[in-house]
């Protein structure tokens, strides 16, 4: 083993899932972007928890109304998560700039998007300070999967491709 630095190591992570964050503002405008950390965190019971930087504007939205979206980007989102990973809530709509498909959530006031692999409303059970960012710990209060099943959008370091459908691997 050849000892490098933290970030020359860090930087052999790829591919990684992208993971896309909803939330809504006091006012109910509801913002998204793409979380590069993000995972499950506990099985029971059911937790995600995502690190978001607190001068992004879902950072404010989160903590304003205490619930989120995590989803796993589809497959056909690449340039959604480009869209939405370069501008700011904070200065546009990003779902009527960009035309986002949603659909309606079960249990929380934050909207699913309709093209995701996946959608899991959570509502917020612990924020922890680290370091840099937040990490918001989300409890899950419901799941979707769309109707027609999605492959997952996998990021190679700002280069997207879908995972192989779950069906490909058995």
């Amino acid at each position: 083993m050849e000892q490098v630095s933290p970030s020359e190591a860090m930087a052999h992570k790829y591919p990684e899932w992208v993971i896309m964050v909803v939330a809504r503002d006091a006012e109910g405008r509801p913002n998204v972007m793409p979380a590069g950390w993000g995972m499950i965190c506990s099985g029971d019971p059911r937790l995600v928890c995502v690190s978001i930087a607190p001068e992004r504007y879902t950072h404010t939205c989160i903590e304003q109304t205490g619930e989120f979206v995590f989803a796993w980007a589809g497959e056909r989102q690449s340039e959604l998560v480009e869209q939405t990973g370069s501008t700011s809530g904070r200065d546009i709509d990003k779902f009527r700039e960009f035309e986002i498909p949603t659909a309606e959530p079960a249990e929380i006031g934050v909207p699913l998007l309709a093209q995701a692999a996946i959608n899991l409303e959570c509502r917020v059970r612990h924020a922890y300070p680290a370091g840099d960012h937040t990490i918001f710990v989300g409890e899950v209060v419901a799941a979707h999967l769309p109707e027609e099943p999605t492959a997952t959008l996998l990021n190679f370091g700002g280069r997207f491709a879908p995972a192989a459908p779950l069906g490909d691997l058995v």
